[in-house]
């Protein structure tokens, strides 16, 4: 399992050695090789070491990691308390939506920096490192669809072979530059700084890119667990990226000249078919890199998904060991999309590089506010302990995101205005569903409650079956749409099933393992199916083996599966600006049609347009139908 993260979550933060060491050095001139080399080892043992390795990695719920699986812990567990909810809600969300945004830029940056290495080989080939970009980037996504575990066990030794190159040339060139090793203390990093002045912000600004991927360690939690992510950082990454800034900065060190090299990285080896071979394994080393934040990303959707901060797209599972491990097509076509409008639009690393880092960074410090609640609920922690965590992780993200944000005039804006984008949207869906279920439930009611009502009311059957499909396991929901569906046609059928599937069966492969019956009164019927992640559920094949096992037949035919479609028609300004609505309803009508998933008969199901019209003054009440 190491191994396998080796390939999938470490690509990022492994190949920094390929641009963040030249471009910080290249800021701060030839005479602060040591310097930038010390800023970045204390940078990486800080970051991804301290906070991340030792703290952050310990805050996961239920085995997921990332931005939303700290949202879970605060929101589902006990009161943390004076935390304003809406606002924690909105800050965690931009947090994620920074993240989405770096997971465009960082396979872009990655890709770009490795082909750009073929100058190096032999200068006129420098002219086809922009259309290999594309083409690599464009296959990178292709092979998305065979998911994580199978590309970390192609991609896992192939960045094995890449870390040990990373620590061999390395070590060749501190060995022949024993000198470089006083990098090591933290003192001559801080005195750097010290006498760079306002300048020191850029420099600090280029040190960020040497630990870019640490937020993708622990969005990708859920991939691979805890324990292999550690044994692969604590063993084979650390050592090996130490080595090889060191092994820079050796070079620097002996020849000041070397400080504006471009392509520093790639003169580690001599000229000839090494160096060829070098830049071959940097371009297979920068595709996998790409594999860290768009796994994370992946992640992080189905968790704002299932949160209710994003539609429910199609998700894809891969793996029937590990839950967390997943494909979303469209996120997968969007940040494609991105990908390639960034390579065209900036073209080379070094201009990219000034977009690189904001979205990061800007997580980073929004993991550590995260933290923080989370700390304060946590059995045994005191305030003030948890106050003194914050205190010292901010100390770390505040320095490099202000160092950062320096760059928003050479290219910075684009990850800002990508997170405002999808922060937009999250928080726009969460709104439109909030009052759609508020109209819903203005007044709840069991199902025993109506089959109650439905005797009472004596309401008009017919011979037949309807069969009421929620993803929701809230039954309530189901009543206030069978109500609906009474309104509009004066009518029921003979049977009415609340069917509630819940895709939390242990067994990946269950397709409906664990059915639990309930009968109401009325010929109401209430019916709770887990199935497995893996498989998509059989809802006529689940009614089928209800029908086995209850008293008498719930199924009589004709058999109609009703499933709805919510929108806000008209509703206050106060509860919904006009673009906001204009937005849920465009995102509402591209929800995954249920019938693709569910197996349904194309001639048996029924899908409702619900249309809410939401009066200022007035409780949410349902007016139209179509």
């Amino acid at each position: 399992m190491a191994l396998l993260a080796l390939g999938v979550v470490f690509g990022d933060i492994g190949t920094s050695p390929l641009y963040a060491y030249q471009i910080a050095v290249g800021i701060g001139g030839g005479g602060s090789a040591l310097g930038v080399a010390s800023l970045i080892i204390w940078t990486l043992f800080l970051v991804v070491w301290v906070k991340y390795v030792m703290l952050i990695l310990k805050a996961d719920y239920h085995g997921e990691g990332g931005i939303f699986a700290l949202m879970a812990r605060i929101f589902h567990g006990p009161p943390k308390g004076p935390v304003s909810r809406g606002a924690m809600a909105c800050l965690l969300v931009f947090g994620a939506a920074l993240l989405f945004g770096d997971g465009a830029i960082t396979p872009a940056i990655s890709v770009l920096s490795a082909v750009e290495g073929l100058a190096s080989v032999n200068p006129e080939w420098g002219h086809f490192a922009l259309p290999l970009a594309v083409a690599i980037l464009c296959g990178f996504f292709f092979v998305q669809r065979f998911g994580t575990r199978r590309l970390g066990g192609i991609f896992g030794p192939a960045m094995l072979l890449w870390f040990l190159v990373l620590a061999v040339t390395g070590a060749v060139q501190i060995a022949a530059c024993p000198e470089v090793l006083q990098a090591l203390n933290p003192l001559l990093g801080a005195r750097l700084l010290a006498s760079g002045g306002w300048g020191a912000w850029a420099l600090v600004g280029a040190v960020v890119l040497a630990v870019t991927g640490a937020e993708a360690l622990y969005a990708d939690l859920g991939h691979f667990g805890r324990k292999p992510i550690v044994a692969a950082w604590r063993w084979i990454v650390f050592p090996s990226l130490i080595l090889n800034y060191l092994g820079q900065a050796a070079l620097v060190f002996k020849n000041p000249a070397n400080a504006v090299e471009n392509n520093l990285f790639f003169h580690m080896v001599p000229e000839g078919h090494l160096r060829g071979a070098l830049v071959v394994l940097a371009t297979v080393a920068t595709i996998i890199a790409s594999q860290a934040l768009i796994s994370g990303v992946f992640s992080l959707a189905s968790q704002a998904m299932d949160l209710g901060y994003l539609p429910r797209f199609y998700v894809r599972h891969t793996s029937a060991q590990t839950r967390g491990q997943i494909f979303i097509p469209i996120l997968n076509s969007l940040f494609a999309f991105a990908c390639l409008m960034l390579v065209l639009g900036f073209r080379t690393a070094d201009a990219l590089a000034g977009a690189y880092g904001i979205a990061v960074t800007g997580a980073m410090a929004v993991t550590s506010i995260a933290f923080f609640v989370v700390m304060r609920g946590e059995p045994g922690v005191s305030k003030s302990r948890a106050v003194l965590v914050l205190i010292l992780l901010l100390c770390l993200d505040l320095p490099l995101l202000g160092a950062c944000l320096t760059k928003i005039p050479d290219g910075g804006l684009v990850p800002l205005l990508m997170a405002l984008a999808v922060a937009t949207v999250m928080l726009t869906w969460r709104k439109g569903r909030n009052l759609v279920h508020g109209s819903l439930l203005a007044q709840p009611l069991a199902p025993s409650d109506l089959a109650v009502r439905m005797l009472s009311e004596k309401f008009p059957r017919v011979p037949g079956t309807q069969v009421f499909v929620m993803r929701q396991t809230d039954p309530e929901f189901a009543v206030a749409r069978i109500l609906e569906q009474y309104r509009r046609t004066q009518v029921l059928a003979k049977n009415v099933v609340i069917l509630l599937l819940d895709a939390g069966w242990g067994n990946p492969f269950a397709a409906a393992e664990n059915i639990s019956i309930k009968k109401h009164a009325a010929g109401l019927w209430e019916v709770s199916a887990k199935h497995g992640y893996m498989n998509e559920p059989d809802v006529p094949l689940i009614l089928q083996k209800c029908a086995e096992r209850a008293d008498e037949l719930i199924c009589e035919p004709p058999v109609f599966y009703i499933l709805a479609h919510e929108f806000i028609v008209t509703c206050s300004k106060a509860q919904m600006r006009s673009w906001e609505k204009s937005l849920f309803g465009f995102l509402a009508r591209n929800v995954l049609p249920g019938p693709d998933y569910l197996k349904i008969p194309a001639d048996s199901f029924i899908v409702y347009n619900w249309l809410l019209r939401l009066e200022p003054g007035e409780d949410s009440k349902i007016r139209e139908g179509s």
